[in-house]
C-alpha cells in the first residue's frame, strides 16, 4: 500500500506522520534574507508560481521589490525550493491583499 506523500513532505524528507499539520490556509512569506529586498535582482521565486501570487514591483534605480498577494496564494509551496537563500515560507495566511515584502 503506497502513501501519498505532499510536496513539502516530499522535498524536506519527511514522512507524513513527521509533517506539521497547518492551522488554516497558510501563504508565501518572504524574511529579510530576500536578495530583491537587499538590492540584488532575483526573481527566481515569481516563475514556479503558478497563480502569479508572487510579482516584483518595480523601483526607482532599476530594483524591483517582491510582493506576495495573499489572495492568489495557494500556499502549495512551488516557491519555497527555488529560493537561493531560503527567504521563502509559509505562513497563517491572513486577510488582506497585496503585501510588500520585508
Amino acid at each position: 500500500m503506497s502513501q501519498e506523500l505532499s510536496r513539502r513532505a516530499l522535498f524536506r524528507r519527511l514522512s507524513p506522520a513527521q509533517d506539521p499539520v497547518p492551522q488554516g490556509p497558510q501563504v508565501a512569506a518572504l524574511g529579510e534574507g530576500c536578495l530583491a529586498v537587499r538590492g540584488i535582482t532575483c526573481a527566481s521565486c515569481v516563475d514556479p508560481c503558478e497563480p502569479g501570487a508572487l510579482r516584483i514591483r518595480p523601483m526607482l534605480g532599476g530594483r524591483g521589490l517582491p510582493t506576495i498577494d495573499a489572495a492568489a496564494c495557494t500556499g502549495c509551496g512551488d516557491c519555497l525550493n527555488v529560493c537561493p537563500v531560503g527567504a521563502l515560507s509559509l505562513t497563517r495566511a491572513e486577510i488582506g491583499g497585496s503585501t510588500p515584502c520585508a
